[in-house]
């Protein structure tokens, strides 16, 4: 009796790796920018209106580099598997996926700070 297994390359552990990073990273992103975007849309809708003579203080925002970096891992992770053609595309997709979701928040989070102005 014969199975079908299909043997990888080493890029094709190179873009499984890439892809797992990529994913692990979105993942954990997602998690706590979800916990940290309630808790600073919470503050600016709970936050007192201050007087004129109060310094204004800057707005608390998400940073969008790590979310690029993980979706710049995941593309390349799949880029990776597309041009070798090994099957392992998966992972590199869902690390785009889950680091797409933190991107959002953060770039919805400049687009409340900006409308609030």
């Amino acid at each position: 009796m014969r199975t079908n297994i299909i043997a990888m390359s080493p890029l094709g552990y190179v873009s499984r790796f890439l892809g797992m990073a990529s994913a692990l990273l979105g993942w954990s992103l997602a998690m706590m920018w979800g916990l940290a975007f309630v808790v600073i849309v919470a503050n600016l809708e709970f936050k007192d209106p201050l007087g004129g003579s109060h310094p204004a203080e800057p707005p608390m925002q998400l940073p969008i580099e790590l979310p690029l970096v993980g979706l710049a891992l995941g593309a390349l992770g799949w880029l990776i598997a597309r041009v070798s053609r090994q099957p392992v595309a998966r992972p590199s997709i869902a690390g785009v996926i889950t680091n797409a979701v933190p991107l959002v928040l953060a770039v919805l989070l400049i687009v409340i700070h900006a409308l609030t102005r």
